[in-house]
């Protein structure tokens, strides 16, 4: 029988990350702790008009753009940056590995629908999406003052078919139980350059994934990371007295501008159950302040706050240890 709906609970996604070369990882992830999902198929057509005719003369298809976005809790589970671009060797390739090493790396996406009578996403599945040769296009980790901490990916591709998921996953869903999730007590903020009455903190860099196409073929034989690629952290702080930041506006040669000063290390530690379970998302040393705003403590009430917007490049290296190193695989 056909499903009348599809819920949080009869659908999974799942990846298996693999090498430019196509050599994949030999087990597959079940992603835990995912929030949503989406999948956009754009079907690009160049429209073909002729001399006498104001009727359209055709409508010429190029290769299709898919786009798959993901949003999961940091749970002490394995993060979707590290489930995607691990390739041949899984979770290992990618924990505390730097972007140009893991560039090439793509992957299978899958998104597998369940029976809408299910409590669980196992069994016999009704319908699934399989998402070939996928590249991660975009990351974002979100450590909030209130709620659980976040992460989203954009994944992009080519090529998506339904009826093609894996009825390996079977039973990989269901019965799980999150193993630490992170609230504001469980993220250390001693590392980043503001850590008293920290609000909120946002890591995330957009590779900007661009298609090589060749003549004789349809689908693009390499979709690259654009070098340089920006990375950004967004410091939110209760304000007490100022931002603290001068701006000059005059120089010479002997004194050039510097209101931004050095570039300073940023990382944050997501703590796990134990002291041995952390992820650590480091964006190295050179990081420098590209804006501060100030606002609120209106009539409207509220308190006054500071954002602190720090800008750096081509350093996002994301580092699991203990449970974060784990994921259910399957055959």
């Amino acid at each position: 029988m056909a499903n009348n709906r599809i819920f949080y609970a009869t659908q999974a996604v799942s990846f298996q990350p693999k090498d430019d070369d196509g050599t994949a990882f030999a087990n597959k992830y079940a992603a835990q702790g995912v929030q949503s999902v989406g999948l956009t198929t754009n079907f690009n057509l160049e429209q073909v008009f002729q001399l006498g005719q104001l009727e359209i003369y055709d409508q010429v298809e190029d290769v299709p753009e898919v786009e798959m976005t993901v949003n999961k809790n940091f749970d002490g589970t394995a993060p979707l940056y590290l489930l995607c671009m691990g390739g041949k060797l899984g979770i290992d390739g990618a924990s505390g590995k730097a972007l140009p090493a893991l560039a090439n790396n793509k992957l299978d996406a899958f998104l597998t629908v369940y029976p809408d009578t299910s409590s669980q996403a196992s069994g016999a599945y009704e319908a699934g999406a399989k998402m070939t040769d996928m590249y991660l296009s975009s990351v974002s980790f979100t450590f909030p003052v209130d709620g659980i901490a976040t992460e989203d990916v954009t994944l992009v591709g080519n090529s998506k078919t339904w009826g093609d998921s894996d009825p390996n996953f079977d039973g990989q869903y269901g019965d799980k139980t999150a193993k630490s999730v992170a609230q504001r007590y469980s993220i250390d903020v001693s590392s980043l350059p503001y850590s008293d009455r920290v609000q909120s903190v946002t890591m995330s860099t957009d590779l900007g994934r661009e298609a090589i196409n060749e003549l004789g073929t349809m689908k693009p034989y390499y979709r690259y990371v654009n070098f340089p690629v920006e990375v950004s952290c967004e410091i939110e702080i209760v304000a007490l007295d100022g931002d603290g930041v001068d701006a000059a506006d005059a120089a010479s040669c002997n004194n050039p501008l510097n209101n931004t000063g050095a570039g300073v290390p940023i990382s944050i530690v997501v703590c796990g159950a134990s002291s041995a379970d952390s992820l650590t998302v480091s964006l190295g040393s050179k990081n420098k302040v590209s804006s501060v705003n100030y606002s609120g403590g209106d009539t409207g009430g509220g308190n006054a706050s500071i954002t602190y917007s720090y800008q750096t490049f081509n350093d996002f290296v994301v580092t699991a240890a203990g449970t974060y190193e784990n994921c259910p695989e399957k055959s």
